[in-house]
């Protein structure tokens, strides 16, 4: 048995591994300021089209080498030995590793978080980002409000029924309806509901909800991270502001950069890992829908491609 975050790694799908890629090389100090950070944030500006480029470029590369790409660029940053080969003790051991480090590296760039597991970790980004819910959703128009309360019904009943009353019971609701939904994501009882509803179950329904979050920011993959991400707006306010420019001085232009870049990476490697930690729910939700197991030999194929792996940034 791997670790979570490894079977999770199996698992990704292109379209996520070149995403979390291309933000991975391409999210710096020096493509912020080119393209306004700020303006990102709000959809005004070309740094989400290069971006997504980026990953496109990323994307055109066979998804085992993608998912080889992002353990070794996971493995660099946290400072884990790379070994030379892998095997199946090695592979776990090194899994393990990063799930216990990245939820160390949160505790380390946001204070308010003080969990000790991936599981708290998982939990934390994901309330995280859907307390963004409602105000993301009043800024969409009609058409696009629609679309999106359509997805999210269809997401809540596709869950096992068990978890759907528990959601019910929380909403206070007998069944969800068009209506209702909009009207929970106005009144923000619908973020309430799902904070509380993933103190309550595990990864297979975070996968779930997950999906809820890509549909209401109508993005994929790491773009759910972006109210995450706000957090470095007064980051970049006070690097670039007169005075700080004057103290640092022209000298420690690189050191800043550095500096920026892996503060960057620190806050995106939580949500990466959370990533592949919510592709394993998927697998075990896969898995359980037509009863068979983790197919062993595409942990094999992964060993194998890894260790004879040729990896360059796109």
């Amino acid at each position: 048995m791997v670790s979570t975050f490894i079977s999770g790694l199996i698992n990704e799908e292109s379209e996520s591994l070149s995403s979390q890629l291309g933000l991975w090389h391409h999210l710096t100090l020096r493509n912020i300021l080119q393209r306004k950070f700020t303006g990102w944030l709000a959809d005004s500006d070309h740094l989400g089209d290069f971006l997504q480029e980026r990953s496109r470029t990323a994307a055109m590369r066979d998804t085992v080498e993608l998912r080889a790409w992002k353990l070794n660029e996971v493995m660099l940053f946290l400072r884990i030995p790379v070994p030379e080969k892998l095997d199946i003790y090695s592979l776990n051991a090194v899994g393990t590793e990063i799930e216990v480090q990245a939820t160390a590296l949160l505790r380390k760039v946001d204070k308010e978080f003080c969990g000790v597991s991936p599981d708290d970790m998982v939990r934390y980004l994901l309330i995280k980002i859907i307390n963004n819910f409602s105000e993301q959703f009043k800024e969409k128009d009609n058409k696009t409000q629609d679309k999106i309360i359509k997805n999210i019904l269809d997401i809540l009943h596709s869950m096992p029924e068990d978890k759907q009353d528990i959601l019910k019971g929380l909403l206070s609701v007998k069944e969800f309806s068009t209506d209702m939904i909009r009207k929970a994501i106005f009144d923000h009882t619908l973020t309430t509901a799902l904070a509380s509803f993933m103190m309550m179950v595990r990864y297979t329904i975070y996968y779930e909800i997950s999906k809820v979050a890509i549909v209401l920011s109508g993005a994929v993959s790491l773009y759910i991270a972006k109210p995450y991400l706000k957090s470095f707006i007064p980051l970049f306010i006070f690097l670039f502001s007169p005075v700080a420019v004057a103290s640092i001085g022209v000298g420690l232009t690189w050191w800043t950069d550095v500096y920026t870049n892996r503060q960057i990476r620190s806050f995106l490697l939580p949500v990466m890992v959370m990533s592949s930690i919510l592709a394993s729910a998927k697998a075990d939700i896969e898995s359980a829908r037509i009863d068979i197991e983790f197919p062993d030999d595409s942990i094999s194929n992964f060993i194998d491609h890894y260790n004879h792996r040729y990896l360059k940034p796109a």
